[in-house]
């Protein structure tokens, strides 16, 4: 009994140092945040949602549009779904239509025409605002993916079935619809929206390559699709992912580290914590929340100094400063850090493929007015193009190359290796092995 007294005792003892602890670290850990919060709020960085959120009145939002054209969809049917995804896939990974593949895929097409006539009102439109900011982040509608990367690939199909069949105004017009469209999803700048977006242009290039290359087009038409490959317009728009990530973060931690149980209970969900000793545990652990969500918000004001810088500088300073590494004692709070150094991987590679296509076309202008390819990407200076076009990845001129009957334009993607222009749709992994490289290929008449 009395060895039974004294474990108790100590069990108390404990405890109470414990919570003693806690509640001088919870103070200590709260004036610092509560004073981080001050000073930020003084220097004018927004600390909520709604003070960023995107502004875009009624009469002039695309999204009404969009939801229309996203209930109007029509997937095919359970005969044509194999042949039609297989052959979707196999066409982004450069493979040509048979006859079976096209005439499923122009009748799926003809089904959602007015889905496509949608997009493009949608296009015209000069804003999208989808959800309501003034919601809690996790509360806020947004878009759904899959089915507008669905759509977006059959639109591109569309363009590129109707150039075949020499409708080629019509197609180039319909993909450079799809492009303004998609633009416009990064008005309201969710992380998932970026991604979105980014694989969507990326579909929309290859189908506009596909309908451009190999084809006689008229200068003044060529050069306002080179207007289209305006990348820093991309970058400016989708380094805002950033702020509203780390703000997402911020709202998130001050609604469990405040305690009011729905406010706590709606965050945790987040998480899958709905559990009794979750919440205990977040309670425990509450003023060393406070301390990582001054870390992780410092983490992406650094982030917010590098996005618009190119790839190949973005990797210098992840590498120094090793800023993807979470330590172990902040695990609790580093599921608010985004995967950024994948995300400016897929931005790199749609810039490599934007400059590689602009300067494509510069050299199809080039041989419009002189009757041949130019023998270097210098000689497109200054008349066509502002500088050689720079590889992301590198840092270096785009390779050139005029062999066995083609042009090549190309960056050397992740792996930095000359892979002969052979180019994967598909990024799998941070750095691939093989056919990694961003490539214009044109065949040169004889």
């Amino acid at each position: 009994m009395k060895i039974f007294t004294k474990v108790l005792v100590i069990l108390l003892v404990v405890v109470t140092a414990v919570l003693l602890v806690r509640a001088v670290f919870n103070y200590a850990m709260g004036k610092k945040l509560e004073n981080y919060l001050a000073e930020a709020k003084a220097e004018g960085i927004p600390l909520a949602l709604k003070d960023i959120a995107p502004s875009c009145p009624d009469p002039d939002n695309a999204a009404p549009l969009w939801k229309a054209a996203e209930a109007l969809f029509i997937l095919p049917d359970e005969k044509d779904r194999k042949l039609a995804f297989d052959t979707v896939g196999a066409f982004f990974d450069g493979k040509p239509f048979d006859e079976a593949a096209r005439q499923t895929l122009a009748r799926l097409c003809g089904k959602n025409r007015r889905v496509f006539e949608l997009i493009a009102e949608a296009a015209a439109r000069p804003c999208l605002r989808f959800g309501d900011w003034t919601k809690a982040p996790w509360a806020i509608e947004q878009v759904k993916a899959m089915k507008t990367i669905q759509v977006t690939r059959l639109l591109g199909i569309d363009a590129v079935l109707q150039a075949d069949a020499g409708q080629v105004r019509e197609g180039l017009e319909e993909c450079r619809n799809g492009m303004h469209f998609v633009r416009k999803l990064m008005d309201e700048p969710w992380l998932l929206n970026n991604l979105v977006a980014l694989s969507e242009m990326k579909v929309l290039l290859i189908c506009f390559d596909r309908i451009a290359r190999g084809r006689g087009i008229d200068s003044a038409t060529l050069a306002a699709w080179m207007n289209e490959m305006n990348f820093d317009f991309w970058r400016h728009q989708s380094v805002r992912w950033i702020p509203t990530e780390r703000l997402i973060g911020l709202e998130w931690g001050l609604k469990v580290i405040g305690g009011k149980p729905g406010d706590a209970s709606a965050a945790l969900s987040l998480l899958g914590d709905e559990k009794g000793i979750d919440r205990f545990f977040y309670w425990l652990v509450r003023p060393v929340l406070k301390s990582q969500f001054i870390w992780v918000h410092k983490r992406y004001g650094d982030l917010e100094k590098i996005a618009p810088e190119p790839y190949y500088k973005q990797n210098e300073f992840l590498n120094k400063r090793n800023l993807e590494r979470v330590p172990w004692y902040y695990r609790p709070t580093g599921v608010l850090f985004a995967d950024f150094r994948g995300v400016f991987l897929k931005e790199a590679a749609l810039e490599a493929m934007m400059l590689t296509t602009k300067a494509g076309l510069a050299c199809k202008i080039y041989k419009n007015k002189t009757g041949r390819y130019p023998e270097s990407l210098g000689a497109l200076v200054p008349d066509l193009l502002p500088e050689v076009p720079i590889d992301p990845f590198t840092g270096k001129p785009l390779i050139y190359k005029i062999q066995s009957g083609e042009l090549l334009i190309y960056s050397l993607g992740s792996n930095q290796k000359d892979d002969g222009g052979r180019m994967t749709y598909q990024i799998t992994k941070l750095i691939m092995d093989k056919d990694d490289d961003w490539t214009w290929r044109e065949k040169i008449n004889p």
